[in-house]
């Protein structure tokens, strides 16, 4: 296959996830206001979690779960498992422009903090570019307005503990395959889940204070069978999630493939519309420009800083 044909590839497959998890971070607000977060979470991820271990089985790739660093699997684990119920807590209350231009900055905040956090060297522009995106984060939530929602520091801690789970996987790549990754992982979200359902599940906490808060405290339920439904369709999509991003970025450059994660604003906008009859607020569209803005320089400039191959002789 040639490198224009694996670049039409990575290019369909990233967009495709990401429209994906769009339509599925849709449904799973949609249906907030009548299941509890860690009702959701449990069911979603329990499913997925066996729907993984099956695939491993499948594709002859059960050795992938042996670990050797098991302390460092299990805190990327259990971050982005608490990093993924912030999401969706927040989710509750905010729109999903808003929230699709917060995690934006996950990028940039990976690339800045993995010096502190990994040892990486890390370029001055690599905070410019990090201090730029937070500008846009701050233009998007527009703190001290009466139109700010509490609910976006939530989303913004969510990105955080992201982009800390991400850098964690860095170090674990040489000893550790993704399959393996993605199974520790659903297998925390499980935990978490189950544990926050122990807490709250009974509904002796429930608070009305705040939506956000309502989704978290609220009690188990039976769930209707159209509930059953879009739970198992939940759980089919995050099987799928775990292992199509990294796919993309099997088929061309990350410089390349990059950018297309910025279409979930578009997914966003549009199924804030079809779904919520909402559109996105002018603070949301100036501050996710100003976020993209500064996530493509970085790609630019990283890609730019790349040492350049040597020249192959003709016909290889």
């Amino acid at each position: 296959m040639n490198r224009p044909d694996r670049k039409l590839a990575a290019a369909l497959i990233l967009s495709g996830g990401i429209g994906l998890t769009a339509v599925q971070d849709a449904f799973i607000k949609q249906i907030s206001a009548n299941l509890p977060f860690h009702q959701m979470q449990t069911i979603r991820c329990g499913i997925a979690l066996v729907l993984i271990f099956a695939i491993l089985v499948a594709r002859g790739e059960i050795s992938s779960l042996k670990v050797a660093r098991p302390g460092l699997v299990a805190a990327r684990s259990f971050i982005l498992a608490l990093a993924s119920a912030l999401f969706y807590i927040g989710l509750a209350a905010i729109s999903l422009a808003d929230s699709s231009a917060i995690y934006f900055t996950m990028p940039l905040m990976v690339a800045a903090l993995s010096g502190l956090m990994i040892g990486e060297h890390v370029h001055p522009w690599r905070w410019i570019a990090a201090g730029v995106g937070f500008a846009g984060v701050l233009l998007t939530i527009n703190p001290g307005s009466s139109l700010f929602e509490p609910a976006a520091l939530v989303s913004l801690a969510a990105t955080v503990l992201y982009a800390i789970g991400h850098m964690l996987a860095r170090p674990l790549g040489d000893t550790m395959r993704l399959g393996g990754m993605a199974f520790y992982q659903c297998a925390a979200f499980v935990v978490l889940a189950g544990l926050l359902s122990l807490l709250f599940g009974t509904g002796l906490f429930e608070s009305n204070a705040h939506v956000s808060l309502t989704y978290l405290t609220r009690p188990w339920k039976m769930p209707s069978m159209g509930d059953i439904y879009v739970l198992i369709g939940f759980a089919l999509a995050t099987t799928i999630g775990m292992f199509i991003y990294s796919s993309a970025y099997r088929f061309a450059a990350p410089s390349f493939v990059a950018p297309f994660e910025y279409t979930s604003l578009l997914w966003a906008v549009a199924l804030d519309f079809i779904m919520f009859s909402v559109l996105p607020k002018e603070a949301t569209l100036y501050g996710a420009a100003v976020i993209v803005a500064a996530g493509l320089f970085l790609i630019w400039f990283e890609r730019r800083s790349q040492p350049k191959s040597a020249p192959q002789p003709a016909g290889q």
